[in-house]
């Protein structure tokens, strides 16, 4: 937050009160932001709580302040003050030191922390920043009010991952301006959003109001994000429908820019539109529609817009069916503890109706659920055959001509590959005549049989006569084994 407002102070948008009227900071005098912080205030706190903890000491929030001073020239040398800014960070700091969910900041909490503050440097008007890491309760957020002398903003991070600012409805403007969330981040938390959510585009859409529900942004903001992510993804399509924005699939296959302009143009024709004119029953419409042919592209994206609006209205009667479940669970509630017979009689009354009800949006829902089957079983099939259109796979015609073809390639190849090795090995007994030929072999066998007499004459001569073995004698007696002398020593046992 301190980093966003120290950007602002270039921002010609931002209009602040002043002794001379709402005067935009661009066109004022200013010097550099005094920043301040309570840093020992949180260290006396952690002191008293004893829990001197180094490590939780550096991670506390020290409550950042800056104070910018805005001034006017005068006689065109003097300098005088004519409002002032003032931004201050505070947090739930003993909740966070003990370990605590942080609570969040009530009405008596908040004024009685405004006056804390230091007055302005002079007697000017003072815009007040006020910012909590904790959030504030509902009553809290009625303090945001702007008077003659002091407007102030309150300003929190919400559970959405985004900023929720609170001010006068006189200065939104202003208000606006302190929402710390670029226009890029919301941008991001919008499309993260649509992707998390990509699962309902399958059975049916996702609705814009419920992304705004879920970021917490304006749904403006929310409806011309979707409207550019339809743009930027084929085969998506954002359309208004019962005065909801959906983001809806035209179908699983890509459709092409000018097919996919062509179905917009003629949806939003009068006369000849796709579907035979926004005047025309659905029954005729449909019937319209499917007499013609070649018109794939235009059936799917219309049938996929039925199956978005009938799934949006199953989703009410849903949510309407939640609701009456749970004005039943409380008028039986009343009847437990009604003591009065009256009561007891009025109760009963109001359950059977409500349960004759809960039975027709039953119903309601099951008739929704058989047009969705029908529709997307339909829209399956000509998603199928659109996705065969677009394959063009050759025909059997055409697969057992290039089967043939290849089979000749493959013999040609083995023959060529035959002629090549026959050639080679012609190739290789060709390098030499018959009388080479026959000169290199007596040569070959001169030189291994001089190896192999030399090796053996050489092995015979390096043998010692005295290792000179003697051919075996059958004649000759095994050795008789001799006897141990130790052992002969010993005398003999009587």
């Amino acid at each position: 937050m301190i980093e966003h407002v120290t950007r602002l102070l270039d921002d010609p948008r931002l209009v602040l009160d002043t002794t001379r009227g709402r005067r935009a900071i661009t066109s004022l005098l200013h010097d550099a932001p005094a920043e301040s912080d309570r840093g020992v205030d949180v260290k006396r706190t952690m002191t008293e709580m004893k829990t001197p903890d180094r490590a939780l000491q550096d991670a506390m929030p020290v409550g950042r302040t800056i104070d910018v001073a805005l001034k006017q020239k005068k006689f065109l040398i003097f300098k005088t003050t004519v409002g002032h800014l003032r931004v201050v960070c505070t947090s739930p700091t003993r909740d966070l030191i003990a370990g605590k969910a942080p609570k969040a900041m009530d009405a008596k909490e908040v004024e009685a922390f405004l006056r804390t503050l230091p007055p302005p440097v002079a007697n000017v008007p003072l815009t007040l920043v006020l910012c909590s890491t904790g959030g504030f309760t509902i009553e809290a957020r009625l303090v945001a009010e702007r008077t003659a002398n002091r407007t102030v903003i309150l300003a929190e991070p919400n559970g959405a991952g985004g900023w929720s600012v609170y001010g006068p409805q006189e200065t939104k403007s202003l208000v606006d301006l302190f929402d710390a969330e670029a226009g890029n981040e919301k941008r991001r938390r919008i499309r993260a959003e649509i992707d998390a959510a990509k699962v309902e585009l399958l059975t049916g859409g996702i609705v814009s109001d419920r992304i705004a529900a879920k970021t917490q942004l304006p749904l403006q903001l929310v409806e011309a994000e979707v409207k550019s992510f339809a743009k930027s993804n084929p085969g998506l399509a954002a359309k208004r429908l019962d005065g909801r924005v959906v983001l809806f699939r035209e179908g699983s296959a890509p459709i092409s820019s000018s097919s996919k302009s062509d179905v917009v143009s003629n949806a939003s024709s009068a006369g000849g539109s796709m579907a035979g004119g926004s005047g025309m029953p659905l029954i005729d419409r449909i019937r319209s529609l499917f007499a013609r042919k070649g018109e794939t592209e235009k059936k799917v994206a219309f049938l996929s817009e039925r199956r978005a609006a009938l799934s949006q209205q199953r989703d009410r009667a849903y949510e309407e069916i939640s609701t009456l479940e749970s004005k039943d669970d409380e008028l039986r509630e009343q009847f437990k503890n009604a003591r009065a017979p009256l009561t007891k009689k009025r109760v009963t009354q109001q359950l059977l109706q409500l349960r004759k009800d809960i039975e027709r949006r039953q119903q309601m829902v099951q008739v929704l659920n058989q047009q969705v089957n029908v529709v997307s079983t339909h829209l399956h099939n000509l998603e199928l055959t659109q996705q065969g259109q677009t394959a063009q796979l050759p025909d059997s015609e055409e697969i057992a001509s290039d089967a043939a073809a290849a089979e000749e390639m493959l013999a040609q190849l083995q023959a060529d590959t035959e002629l090549a090795d026959s050639v080679a090995g012609v190739a290789a007994t060709a390098g030499l005549s018959a009388e080479e030929q026959a000169l290199y072999e007596e040569l070959e066998l001169e030189t291994g049989g001089k190896t192999a007499s030399g090796g053996a004459t050489n092995e015979s001569a390096s043998m010692p006569e005295s290792r000179t073995p003697e051919a075996p004698s059958s004649t000759r007696e095994p050795a008789k084994p001799q006897a141990d002398p130790k052992r002969r020593a010993e005398p003999e046992a009587s």
